[in-house]
């Protein structure tokens, strides 16, 4: 990012005299902590060349309307010294959940879960990344079909197996991917990395959630399903919350573990595809190879295949 574009961006927008520092994370969308003499706001800004914010910061908006604890948008612009949009948003109040030594989680998840409720009760026409373009609401996903969006991220997966799978456990994914990618759930909003990273809270009470830079059109138990990939400690408190605001399907064990399956089998898929057989030796790789055998071993042994 060109640092002088930056700053004078935001010298028109907010005024003069900000601290620019980049944010941790951040890994799809740029975002940037500006603070004004101790006004601290963040900005994020479109991944592509000419991109807009628009439709993320509308679903801002739409889900602060529905009751959903997310950022305010302060300003949207098109950034032109950036060459892409941008949109300013209010700093959430407190920290991360994840590495808040000495904070009960169980309140904070509850409440966060709530919030999840809200979010995946959002309708989406279609499924997969939420389009960027053209006007919203209605948020649209780039895929028609629940197929091709399972089919899609599954590019990658037969480089997968060859490396991190036995034959028997080949086969269990195999068939789970094309059982699931016959399925045709409801298309809803997933917020699509929902971890304890971006729960926030203070005190040890929930304040929010940020970081819509993954969402997508899903199953309604995708983030569930995420969180179980990330944090399994964390899934119970959420469903709780969760069941406070829309009910949850009686089966719902069942279709969470079919679903972190396929999340993390196509995540690896897709750092396949994109980085070659390399991408299962990073710390990361190796990590989500190490919960894709966990996931389908644990598949075999409750028959949910």
């Amino acid at each position: 990012m060109d640092a002088a574009a930056l700053e004078a961006v935001v010298a028109r927008v907010l005024g003069s005299g900000a601290a620019i520092e980049r944010a941790p994370g951040g890994v799809s969308t740029a975002v940037y902590r500006v603070d004004r003499d101790g006004d601290v706001v963040f900005v994020r800004v479109a991944e592509q060349p000419g991109g807009s914010m628009e439709v993320e910061a509308a679903v801002h908006e739409h889900l602060r309307t529905i009751g959903v604890s997310v950022p305010e948008v302060l300003a949207l612009d098109d950034g032109a010294e950036l060459g892409r949009g941008l949109m300013i948003l209010r700093e959430m109040p407190g920290r991360p959940l994840l590495g808040s030594d000495g904070v009960d989680p169980t309140p904070v998840l509850r409440a966060a879960g709530a919030d999840l409720a809200r979010i995946n009760g959002v309708e989406v026409d279609g499924f997969g990344w939420i389009r960027r373009d053209g006007a919203a609401p209605p948020f649209r996903g780039v895929h028609a079909s629940y197929r091709a969006f399972v089919e899609e991220g599954a590019q990658g997966i037969h480089g997968v197996a060859a490396s991190a799978l036995d034959a028997p456990q080949d086969a269990v994914l195999s068939t789970l991917l094309e059982a699931v990618a016959a399925e045709d759930p409801d298309a809803r909003l997933a917020h699509g990395d929902f971890d304890g990273t971006h729960i926030y809270q203070r005190a040890g009470s929930y304040t929010g959630v940020i970081d819509l830079g993954e969402m997508r059109g899903a199953e309604p138990w995708y983030d569930l399903s995420f969180a179980l990939v990330q944090d399994r400690s964390a899934v119970s408190a959420l469903i709780d919350g969760y069941r406070d605001v829309a009910p949850v399907p009686s089966d719902l064990p069942r279709r969470l573990l079919r679903s972190a399956t396929v999340i993390v089998a196509t995540q690896l898929g897709r750092w396949v595809v994109r980085d070659g057989s390399a991408a299962l030796e990073r710390p990361s790789g190796r990590w989500w190879t190490s919960r894709l055998r966990e996931l389908v071993d644990e598949l075999t042994t409750d028959g949910a295949a």
